[in-house]
This record gives structure tokens, sequence and C-alpha cells, in this order.
């Protein structure tokens, strides 16, 4: 064979091998309905490069911003195959997923973020319910994220049952609403773009929100006070990660193995974003002249017991508003997983993200298999 003819017909494979390399590649379209900055737009971008490189360019990410989808409408959008993935705050859709309501309900467990994060995962996870509700939306779950833990941010000092008694403090939900009527303050239900004006006007007291919304929405310029040790609690039904399930179908076995691996990353990211965001926020604070406290021992110890009464009351409206079977034994076994994980991440170092990732993904993402779950 003539050289000519050989580098021809090289040169030939090689073009037809290139061609259907392109082919193989994809864009994944993820929404993430808040601006630029947040915690979910980096743990996005984290698993955008992480699943880049895991399946060596084949699957890489497109963001899209909220004037695609908001954050209610994503929900739907994902479920439509209107985009491939989006950011999911599963506290707005009680009536598509009640039973991921219940872990979400226990808010008031959370102290470590880290470790909610993992435990939501866990939870969600290995719970046939709940996937069974989100296959039904066809959706397919990949772990959650959490806030950091929620503070105090007032105008006064709040570190007492004397200073907290009568006040009126914005409560993000049922769990801190209820913590505040125990504790003789009066949680009041505001959207969140409207806590600013009404601590500014003087409306409430204050907020009870992770010190990461001091700059977020500007309660840096109102607030003289953080209490950072109460009333604790996360939101850590935050699914950044989770897809449409048609799309979730037409990957292959490896790609849906890096896409679990990598959105292990993604729940750590962003978890890790929102944790880092409430140490600088704080750090900000104090240089301002905010006074930043912690509660009394003996107020502390108050707030526990107020906690661990309203375990009943999470009980009672899992069971009668959402109508979930062993609501008592779910409850425990959620328990059970916080502790797990606050002894897998204790708080007494410091965390990378990409260290999180690899004990999210050595105790569940490994535990998937990706020739059978979600299809």
């Amino acid at each position: 064979m003539k050289l000519t003819t050989l580098l021809r017909g090289t040169c030939a494979a090689f073009a037809i091998a290139l061609t259907a390399a392109s082919a193989q590649a994809r864009d994944v379209k993820i929404v993430v309905g808040v601006p630029p900055g947040s915690g979910a737009h980096y743990g996005v971008d984290a698993f955008a490069a992480d699943l880049a490189a895991r399946t060596n360019d084949e699957l890489k990410v497109r963001v899209f911003p909220p004037s695609l989808l908001d954050l209610v409408q994503t929900f739907g959008g994902i479920k439509d195959g209107v985009v491939d993935g989006g950011y999911l705050v599963l506290n707005y859709f009680p009536s598509e997923l009640p039973e991921a309501m219940l872990p979400i309900d226990l808010a008031m467990l959370g102290k470590n973020p880290y470790a909610m994060s993992g435990a939501m995962s866990e939870y969600i996870l290995t719970c046939e319910p709940c996937i069974a509700e989100r296959l039904a939306n066809n959706q397919v779950p990949l772990g959650n994220a959490s806030t950091g833990a929620y503070a105090i941010i007032s105008t006064t000092p709040i570190t007492n049952a004397e200073e907290l008694k009568g006040k009126k403090i914005r409560a993000a939900g049922g769990s801190w609403v209820r913590w505040a009527g125990a504790m003789g303050a009066v949680g009041v239900s505001l959207p969140g773009n409207e806590i600013f004006e009404a601590v500014s006007q003087g409306t409430i007291d204050g907020a009870f929100n992770a010190p990461s919304e001091l700059t977020s929405i500007r309660l840096i310029d109102v607030a003289t006070d953080v209490t950072t040790n109460m009333p604790g609690g996360t939101v850590h039904g935050l699914d950044v990660m989770s897809v449409n399930r048609n799309f979730w179908k037409s990957l292959t076995d490896e790609e849906r193995r890096a896409y679990m691996d990598a959105a292990a990353l993604g729940n750590a990211a962003t978890t890790w974003k929102f944790a880092d965001d409430v140490a600088t926020n704080l750090a900000l604070a104090k240089e301002k002249g905010i006074n930043v406290h912690e509660a009394s021992a003996d107020m502390v110890a108050i707030s526990e017991a107020a906690i661990e009464a309203d375990l009943k009351e999470v009980v009672k409206i899992a069971t009668e508003t959402h109508g979930l079977k062993d609501a008592e034994a779910k409850v425990a076994r959620f328990r059970e997983l916080v502790t797990k994980w606050e002894g897998l991440l204790p708080l007494d170092r410091e965390w990378t993200p990409e260290e999180i990732a690899e004990v999210y993904r050595a105790e569940i993402f490994s535990k998937l298999d990706p020739a059978t779950y979600g299809l």
C-alpha cells in the first residue's frame, strides 16, 4: 500500500472518530433561579467543572438564569423537560413531596450544615417513598445541600429569655414560628424580600436567618446584634443536582456514575459556600461594630427542651397534614442520621468542598447502582 493511500485512510478514520465524539457531546441544561454569587451558583459551577472532567467534556453544563425559570417554576420545568436540572428549594412543594417534608420539618435539629446535607441526602436516597414521589414527578433525586445554621439578627441584644420575650422576629417557616412561640417571642412570616424593610422600619425586631443573609439582603445596614448559637436550625431541602428522569435515562451507565460523583461535589460545594458566607459575614459584622453574641447556657438549655418537645408536633403534621405512615419511626431514623453525620463531618476542623464530597461519595453515592437507580 502506498504511503499516501495509508495516510488518507488514517485521516479519514480520524475524522470519523472526531465526528462521532462531537455527536456524543451534549449540553446539560441547568437553571439556577437566584442571582449569581449564591451558594447554589457556586455548587453548580463546581459540579460543572467536575462533570466535564469526568466525562472528557462529553457532558458540559450550560447554566440558565432566573429569567428562564424562577425558584417556583423550576420544579415544573424539570418535570416537563424544559431543562435537564435546576435549583429546587423543596420546602416550596409540600403537596408534591409529602415524604420529603418530614426531614425538612426537622429543621431545628440543624447545627452542622455539612452533617445536615449528608443526613438529608442519605435519608432521601435510601427512602423508597421519597424516591417514588420524585420519579412520579419525572425527576431523579441526587442529594441535597444545606444553609448555615440560623442565628437571631436583631436591633437589640437577645441572649436570654427576658430579652427574647415578646420580640417579633421574622421566621422562615413553621419550625421557627413554633420555636419562637415556645420561647415567648412572636414568629412573623414574611417573604425574604420584605425582611430588610420590616427591620429598618421597626415593624419587627429582627429575623431568624443564617448570618450569610447579613449582606445578601442588607441586614448588615440595619442590625445592631447577632446571636450566633440560637435558634439554630438549617434549611437542608436545597436540591441543586436532581435531574429530569428522561434525561437521566438517556445517559450511559458510565455517564450516570460520573454524574453522581460530580453531584456529590455539587452538594458539598453549595453547602460549603453557605457555611463560608456565614463566617465571612460575621467577621464583616464585627468590623462594622455589630455586636456578635452567644446566648446564655440557661437559654440554650431552654431552647433545646423546646426543640425536643416540638418533635411531637412534627410527627402530628407529617401524619395529619401530609398523610405519612410511621412518622415517628421516620423522625427517629432522621435523628440517627444527623448524629451519624455530625460524627463524620465535625465542625472542629476546616473542610474543603472536595473533602466533604469524598465523604458523601463513600457513604451515599457509591452505594447507588447507575444501571438501575432512577430508571
